[in-house]
């Protein structure tokens, strides 16, 4: 069965929620989902998905622990495994997560009463008391999650061990797989997150996730998203964020060896003093497929005295093409606003391609604002720097895409996890 029909007999198949609030929004988003249809998904990378033979994954989500051994960067970490978009209780160190935490699986809290996952579940899709679709993978996704998280911190809470959310994928057969997670950081608390996609199998995924981030008044988040361990992966990534007054919000999105990806990043300032810091590193190797990565972010500012900055770059090889998109909406009235976009680009092979589309709408006046693109080749007066030093055409060559990159890779707060980037680079640039 293709994609396209697979999904189609899921909507109309749908079991019900006992949750009527849960049951309310599910059904909204299948209709605007039958009214739009595949229209937005044709316009993208995965108009060609759309006929491939896909089912739902495997219920067995067993895996070898040799494995797992392998995919936490420190075993002191707060650890959360889905495996094919369910999560697993059993290979999960919960144990480091204090008592006053509270966390659930999505899965049990669809068929309860759960008063607590009802307050933010898509909260952030409410405008002025209007329920709105920003794209119809989310209506999707809505629709038809398997499972995901309600991670709430409380106020005044310093959760100094990162929390890994490591999805893997490993189903038998190329799979379709939803899930959804809501992460809520209390008052004055801090809080990182590592997210992961992994694929330990030989077929195609169509990975559809939608996560919902509240950061409160004087908290902290830095989401670190790693997207380069799923070859056959069709990865549509929905992040959506709540910001209050003095609140920073950090996201640093790492993509490379992956068939195709969307990263979509929607941010609105809902209170004065708040900031905002998007990083985005994409790197793909040589390949006789086309792969394409689309990062779309839309920041809207609804108070003064906020700051927004992102910062993007992408090195593409030969059939790679990058789309960035962004956008920054003001509203009127507003002072002391500084924005700024960023994306830089090199391009290795003379098949790779970018698009590049940085816009600003604003109707005040005391902003300031700035945005700028570069789209190049390797500057050979570098390489040539390095060759009168001794060293040979290839290495140079690597020095100069790692000088590129370090840009943004310095910027990450986590030293287990700046290396293991660092490392990477080092072993796959050819």
């Amino acid at each position: 069965m293709t994609l396209k029909e697979k999904i189609l007999l899921l909507l109309k198949n749908k079991e019900k929620s006992p949750n009527k609030y849960l049951e309310s929004i599910i059904n909204k988003s299948i209709v605007f989902f039958n009214k739009i249809g595949f229209t937005e998904l044709k316009k993208t990378c995965f108009k060609s998905v759309l006929n491939y033979d896909f089912d739902l994954p495997n219920i067995n989500n067993d895996i070898e622990y040799s494995i797992l051994k392998k995919l936490s960067f420190n075993n002191k970490f707060i650890s959360l495994y889905f495996i094919n978009g369910l999560f697993n209780s059993k290979l999960s160190n919960l144990c480091q997560l204090k008592k006053y935490i509270k966390f659930y699986s999505l899965n049990n809290c669809f068929f309860n009463q759960n008063k607590k996952i009802t307050k933010y579940f898509c909260n952030t899709l409410f405008y002025k008391d209007n329920f709105v679709f920003p794209n119809s993978f989310i209506a999707i996704n809505i629709s038809l999650t398997h499972d995901g998280i309600f991670l709430k911190i409380p106020k005044n809470t310093n959760l100094k061990i990162p929390i890994e959310i490591i999805n893997i994928y490993s189903p038998k057969k190329s799979s379709i797989i939803n899930f959804k997670n809501i992460i809520v950081v209390g008052k004055n608390s801090n809080l990182k997150i590592i997210e992961r996609h992994i694929s330990t199998s030989k077929n195609y995924i169509f990975s559809n996730v939608f996560t919902e981030i509240f950061s409160k008044d004087q908290s902290k988040i830095e989401l670190f998203k790693l997207e380069n361990e799923v070859r056959k992966t069709y990865l549509i990534d929905n992040t959506f964020i709540k910001q209050s007054s003095n609140s920073v919000c950090k996201v640093f999105t790492f993509s490379s060896n992956i068939r195709n990806i969307i990263n979509n990043i929607n941010c609105v300032q809902v209170g004065t003093d708040t900031q905002s810091f998007f990083n985005g590193l994409s790197f793909f190797k040589k390949s006789n497929k086309i792969r394409k990565i689309y990062n779309n972010i839309f920041i809207k500012s609804l108070f003064s005295n906020s700051v927004s900055l992102q910062n993007y770059k992408g090195i593409f090889s030969k059939n790679s093409y990058g789309i960035f998109k962004s956008k920054i909406k003001i509203k009127e009235n507003l002072s002391n606003i500084k924005s700024k976009q960023i994306n830089s680009n090199l391009l290795l092979s003379n098949s790779s391609k970018v698009l590049s589309r940085p816009e600003f709408q604003t109707a005040s006046s005391q902003v300031k604002c700035s945005h700028g693109t570069n789209i190049g080749k390797l500057d050979k007066k570098t390489i040539f720097f390095f060759r009168t030093r001794g060293i040979e055409k290839n290495k140079s060559i690597k020095l100069a895409i790692l000088m590129f990159a370090n840009e943004l890779i310095k910027l990450v707060n986590l030293n287990i996890l700046k290396n293991n980037i660092r490392d990477y680079f080092k072993k796959n640039i050819r």
